[in-house]
């Protein structure tokens, strides 16, 4: 069954530790959405400012015009996954053997127009694949469905991948979503748009079934 991850993209230290307390009444794992505003129109709370989130497992999507400058920030957090765009530049192979030689699983993120092809030479060295279901950057834009030929491409070049979907994530996407094969899905906007958290999660548990 697809695993729905509470994805957080706050632009201060406070707003990150709220939303790190309600997503501990869900489940035990969460997405740190961190953005520089060079690489993607906004910025968000940097590592460096926040603790590691005590009793969740945590993965970092980066989506930094430089990763290597995060990555040791990154590492200080003892997350579970630290996932780089692809579209980040020249240092992503190095910022891969960096998260990889400190005992921490390796992603990379790649956006839709960006083709497997081209990360198929550093899947080697990864453990986890994100598919954006629209460009890296603000959350809310709409979903793609072409994206979802790229699961069967990742699995054909490396079987244990895990494979997960960023984007247009709601109740009423779910069961396209799930019949593609993906892992994991993050999720932000519905999830935290709602009246009630609680409710917005099981909603979605619930299509993924």
């Amino acid at each position: 069954m697809t695993k729905v991850v509470p994805a957080v993209e706050e632009k201060d230290a406070a707003g990150f530790r709220q939303r790190v307390n309600q997503i501990r009444q869900l489940t035990d794992r969460m997405q740190m959405d961190v953005v520089d505003g060079e690489f993607a129109d906004i910025k968000t709370v940097m590592p460096v400012d926040v603790v590691p989130p005590s009793g969740l497992k945590l993965d970092i999507h980066l989506m930094v015009a430089r990763p290597m400058e995060h990555i040791g920030n990154c590492i200080k957090l003892r997350p579970y996954t630290i996932i780089v765009q692809y579209e980040s530049g020249e240092t992503v192979s190095a910022a891969i053997d960096r998260i990889a030689d400190n005992g921490i699983r390796a992603g990379l993120a790649i956006n839709p127009d960006t083709p497997v092809s081209d990360i198929a030479p550093l899947l080697g060295r990864v453990s986890h694949v994100l598919v954006m279901a629209y460009p890296a950057g603000p959350p809310g834009g709409k979903l793609q469905t072409k994206v979802f030929s790229k699961v069967a491409e990742l699995r054909e070049l490396k079987d244990s991948l895990e494979i997960s979907l960023d984007g247009g994530v709601n109740a009423e996407t779910a069961k396209k979503i799930g019949k593609a094969g993906f892992d994991v899905v993050y999720t932000n906007t519905y999830l935290f748009s709602g009246e009630s958290l609680l409710t917005r999660y099981h909603e979605l548990i619930e299509a993924f079934q």
